[in-house]
């Protein structure tokens, strides 16, 4: 038996549409190939963003219109001092919050959100944190069985 995803729910549409459209304006990121014609097949393909942030308030801002949500008067972040291998480092991230209910399919939006900024912008490196080792298992599953599905969409990615 083989599920079938429907990847055209609205409401996961525009869950993976707000999100990405945070980003508007943000260049692709493309791989440095140079690097890998000298030998070098570990380089480095990072996740960087140019937006300053009044133009990430914009977007935000956008987002929250369009889906009738109040307006933020500023972005809220993450910030503290983390330990490196260099030494202290002050460790500054931007903090959004996507909010569903239960059963809407969470795990399958964000996944496909993730493909969806690799499109769009190039973004290659995501990090999913969950509560729990079970969630960590059913994100794995998910990931299975999402698979040939999502290949579909985001062209074989």
């Amino acid at each position: 038996m083989r599920f079938q995803f429907d990847g055209n729910q609205a409401y996961q549409l525009r869950a993976i549409e707000a999100i990405a459209d945070l980003f508007r304006g943000q260049p692709r990121i493309t791989p440095d190939l140079h690097a890998f014609e000298l030998g070098n097949i570990f380089s480095p393909v990072n996740n960087r963003l140019d937006l300053d942030d009044a133009q990430l308030l914009s977007n935000l801002n956008a987002v929250q219109k369009r889906l009738a949500i109040p307006e933020d008067q500023r972005l809220e972040f993450l910030e503290e001092t983390i330990r490196t291998a260099r030494g202290e480092k002050a460790a500054r991230f931007l903090n959004f919050s996507v909010e569903m209910e239960t059963g809407t399919g969470k795990t399958y939006v964000y996944l496909r959100t993730a493909l969806e900024l690799h499109r769009r912008y190039g973004m290659r490196k995501f990090i999913i944190v969950v509560p729990s080792v079970a969630i960590r298992e059913g994100v794995l599953k998910s990931l299975k069985i999402t698979q040939a599905h999502l290949r579909a969409i985001y062209d074989n990615v």
